[in-house]
């Protein structure tokens, strides 16, 4: 094992402990005080981003709750490698909003329409010339709503009242923009950055309200619920949910692949779900790039959600090549013995927390062996690359539902990406139900 692979868990968990984060979030506190500036975040908004669409309905509630002064910034143009499948993306996104508006009580329209590139621009260019009016979250959600219905008549009478920034100023300051974005180290809209953290979509707002409320700022029942969309309820079980299928597109590099699991499990014990894991091979091994800035992210936010769930994690051995292929060979054997749930948990968190090579002989043992396997059996299996198919298999099945990441979750009627959308999970499987019974 080289040194890099010995190191890589210490500095792991160094990057992720909860201490570091406390002693910067201090740090920070410490120096906005002896400069005397007031407690203010950025926004970064992108009209055709739905994300930003329904960010933008929440935060003024959220500023005038804490205190605390938003800044909009608005954005258009981004860098596409960090988006693998951006097509892709653009569909699923506009559904997923729709979703969680109806989750949250906020506006998305049912019949949204894919806006035009052009037509977004005109929106940006109005935007950025009233990004320092107070009537901005207004002005946006105004033009979202019409640019979304593919209202054009309504739009045009707001570009038409409002006015927009000359094409060549609005063209220099977005990308500008853009770049400067990746610099300061993220990559997605519908974000708010305060004081050094990063907080995207509607999902991580719970995360700094419980910051704001450790300041002294606001209180605990802010108008939208802390991580409402993370957990499901669990409500009484429908007998007409019995039995219903839920499958889990789950990677062995991805963290929040290992953080949905035991919520994957408790929500389809609870329901009496028949539940099939289909493993892939993470992005990067199937061609796919996932940026340095971007894993950075990443494992931070995985590590903030950890806590908040209470999943150990943190001491991290990146399993990439070898490591994800040596798990994905154990699949069909821990299947056969009818302990794949077990070989799932065992993996992914000697892989997340345990700082386990599973890229080595005795890595992979202990793992093998936490699962409750035979490690002389389970070996045998290393051999075999008949893994292989059925992977591909799984990420074609995946694909074709609609995702292209991890965790994703295919109902009998929809497709969920994301380990935050389990309240949307459980509406999706109850909807299902009850329109069974009509």
């Amino acid at each position: 094992m080289s040194l890099r692979q010995r190191l890589m868990p210490l500095v792991a968990k160094l990057i992720t402990s909860e201490r570091l984060q406390q002693w910067r979030r201090a740090f920070r506190e410490s120096r906005r005080k002896l400069q005397r500036r007031p407690h203010q975040a950025v926004f970064y908004f992108r009209i055709d981003d739905p994300y930003s669409v329904l960010m933008a309905q929440v935060l003024p509630r959220f500023a005038r709750h804490f205190g605390i002064t938003i800044t909009p910034r608005v954005m258009l143009y981004l860098d596409q490698q960090m988006y693998p499948a951006a097509d892709m993306l653009e569909e699923l996104a506009p559904r997923d909003a729709t979703q969680l508006a109806r989750l949250h009580d906020l506006d998305f329209p049912h019949n949204w329409q894919l806006p035009p590139r052009e037509v977004s621009l005109a929106a940006t260019r109005c935007l950025l010339k009233h990004e320092g009016d107070e009537r901005f979250w207004s002005l946006a959600a105004a033009l979202a709503d019409a640019l979304w219905r593919n209202d054009h008549d309504r739009l045009e009478d707001l570009l038409t009242e409002h006015g927009q920034m000359p094409a060549d100023r609005a063209q220099l300051a977005l990308e500008a923009r853009r770049d400067q974005f990746l610099k300061d180290g993220h990559y997605l809209t519908g974000t708010l950055h305060y004081e050094g953290e990063w907080y995207w979509s509607v999902e991580r707002l719970d995360h700094l309200a419980h910051r704001l409320n450790d300041l002294g700022l606001g209180s605990a029942d802010w108008p939208l619920p802390y991580g409402r969309a993370k957990r499901a309820r669990l409500k009484d079980v429908p007998e007409g949910l019995k039995g219903k299928p839920l499958v889990l597109f789950f990677s062995f590099r991805s963290p929040y692949s290992y953080l949905a699991l035991a919520r994957t499990y408790a929500m389809a014990d609870h329901y009496g779900l028949n539940l099939k894991i289909r493993p892939v091979l993470p992005m990067v091994m199937r061609g796919l790039s996932v940026p340095k800035a971007k894993r950075f992210y990443i494992l931070k936010d995985a590590a903030r959600e950890a806590r908040l769930h209470k999943v150990p994690f943190g001491k991290v051995c990146d399993p990439v090549g070898a490591g994800v292929e040596r798990c994905m060979a154990i699949w069909p054997f821990a299947e056969k013995e009818g302990r794949l749930r077990e070989w799932l948990r065992a993996a992914a968190t000697g892989i997340w927390s345990q700082g386990i090579n599973a890229a080595t002989d005795n890595g992979l043992k202990f793992l093998v062996e936490n699962a409750g396997l035979d490690w002389n059996r389970a070996r045998r299996w290393l051999d075999d690359d008949s893994w292989r198919d059925r992977a591909e298999d799984n990420r074609n099945a995946m694909m074709a539902a609609g995702s292209w990441g991890v965790p994703s979750f295919l109902t009998e009627k929809t497709m969920v990406w994301g380990q935050d959308r389990f309240a949307v999970i459980e509406q999706c499987l109850l909807a299902s139900q009850a329109d069974d019974k009509d």
